[in-house]
């Protein structure tokens, strides 16, 4: 029996979420890896003329339907899949909200970790093949910066404005914190809001590498030490959730 085939970047939360609800329903599948910039023609002609930006994670099933972004994953996997409901019917909708939300949540931290890696060359150095000179890696910056302009340019990230940015990640877990109030969970049990909502705090600051392979050049240029400290709480909320439905890699 042939398997699904997870078109992936193992760095971003978007994938994180897909491989997290397919992990936790227990469905097997290939991995393809992802490069921006090199694979985009592969994966736009994956996704159809329809989705632009064209982006990951992409499952192909055996059938040859593709599933475009994470959340259809997600419905996807809690029809054919075991283990606990994420999307259980009383919350769907609720759930669905807070999905949303974390997009443009997370939209505007990931133009906050594109404008930190323009200032940070060991972090345009990171993104060459392992193994590259350091010689080669200092003559490879402009490229390593134009790439990741074009990625910003993709995103249509606004690089002029970063203040309204961070307000607005500030914004996210403010709203955050208080539907948690405290409670281990968004609602009466572990949900996809929840994985979702941990993803959002990658931006704060990424969880272990145990968990999610970051990188230390990475690291550095996804922490933001000022949401860090004012969001300890939902930072230690997080790794509480990896903890205790999150296995690791």
């Amino acid at each position: 029996m042939s398997l699904p085939t997870l078109v992936h970047l193992s760095i971003s939360p978007w994938s994180e979420r897909a491989r997290w609800v397919l992990d936790h329903h227990g469905i097997e599948r290939t991995s393809v890896a992802h490069t921006p910039v090199i694979g985009e023609r592969r994966l736009r002609k994956l996704v159809g003329p329809n989705h632009r930006p064209a982006t990951v994670p992409v499952l192909i099933l055996p059938d040859g339907r593709v599933l475009t972004d994470s959340w259809q994953i997600a419905e996807h996997a809690e029809r054919v899949g075991t283990g606990s409901p994420l999307l259980p019917p009383q919350h769907l909708e609720a759930i669905r909200q807070w999905n949303d939300r974390a997009e443009r949540t997370m939209a505007r931290a990931r133009v906050l970790v594109i404008a930190g890696m323009l200032r940070n060359d060991a972090s345009l150095d990171a993104n060459l093949p392992p193994g590259t000179p350091a010689w080669a890696r200092k003559l490879a910056r402009p490229i390593s910066r134009w790439s990741t302009r074009w990625f910003a340019r993709k995103y249509a990230a606004d690089l002029d404005n970063l203040g309204a940015h961070e307000q607005a990640v500030r914004d996210g877990l403010l709203a955050l914190r208080e539907a948690l109030a405290g409670k281990p969970y968004i609602f009466d049990g572990f949900t996809y809001a929840d994985i979702v909502l941990t993803n959002l705090l990658q931006g704060v600051v990424p969880v272990a590498d145990e968990h999610l392979r970051t990188g230390s050049a990475a690291r550095r240029v996804w922490t933001n030490p000022g949401l860090a400290s004012e969001f300890a709480d939902l930072v230690q909320w997080r790794d509480d959730v990896y903890r205790d439905h999150r296995r690791k890699r």
